[in-house]
């Protein structure tokens, strides 16, 4: 199994601050976002971690990594410069996976900071033998038109997907984070070239799932998606005294 981690977009909404440093290299507890992704990655065991960024922000992550003792991670760019060029998540993973070869791959994005322990994950994803999705339920009903939410079964079998609602029918959302065995990772191509938008990612899952058994894994705890200067700052806050001086 193989690790993703997103982080080819240009995070316009959180400009000034992300003008010159990728979103995923914001700062925090004594780290940065994507310290915190990467030690959520690591206790899995993982063949390698990839993390797919842009051509603009990869001497960036690769002088993060630099700094790091981290095994077997590494920056793949994507060929983009500015927000107008991004390929979107979708055609970035399916130009990362071609090169990275089959297996199974766990997938986050770069902005996530989250209490699911992702062995769960895995171990739901092994009974299941299908994709799985990770859902959080979010405390109001009109912050899920930001989301994609999904409904699911006694099962947790996805019976639904609400691609950012106007009039969002539950508060589950899916956070971002994916774990899709290499027969669905595969079928990405096919997706993009049935004329299917590459972002967001959640489009694919949704498409796949006209096919494909999928499956979402509660989790309680907290979930930060850091969208905006606001959410930033309340994760900044709740993560103040985050240590992750091991991995320097």
């Amino acid at each position: 199994m193989k690790g993703v981690v997103l982080a080819g977009g240009y995070a316009k909404r959180l400009w000034p601050l992300t003008l010159d440093t990728p979103k995923p290299l914001l700062p925090i507890g004594d780290g940065a976002i994507i310290d915190f992704i990467i030690a959520k990655l690591r206790v899995l065991d993982l063949e390698e971690i990839i993390i797919s960024t842009n051509q603009r922000f990869e001497r960036h992550f690769n002088e993060w990594l630099s700094k790091r003792h981290y095994e077997n991670v590494r920056v793949v760019p994507e060929p983009s410069e500015k927000e107008e060029e991004k390929l979107g998540p979708t055609k970035a993973l399916e130009l990362l996976v071609r090169d990275s070869g089959a297996d199974d791959y766990i997938i986050t994005a770069g902005d996530n900071l989250f209490s699911l322990d992702l062995r769960d994950m895995v171990e739901f994803y092994k009974r299941v033998n299908s994709p799985v999705i990770a859902l959080y339920e979010i405390a109001r009903r009109e912050d899920a038109r930001k989301y994609a939410c999904v409904i699911v079964d006694d099962s947790l079998l996805v019976r639904r997907f609400e691609e950012k609602p106007e009039n969002p029918s539950c508060c589950l959302v899916s956070t971002g984070i994916y774990l899709l065995p290499w027969r669905c990772i595969s079928r990405v191509s096919e997706y993009l070239k049935s004329g299917n938008p590459p972002d967001p990612i959640g489009r694919f899952i949704c498409w796949l799932s006209e096919t494909e058994r999928v499956y979402g894994l509660k989790f309680a705890g907290y979930w930060y998606d850091i969208g905006s200067l606001e959410s930033y700052n309340e994760a900044k806050e709740a993560f103040r005294n985050l240590k992750f001086e091991s991995y320097f």
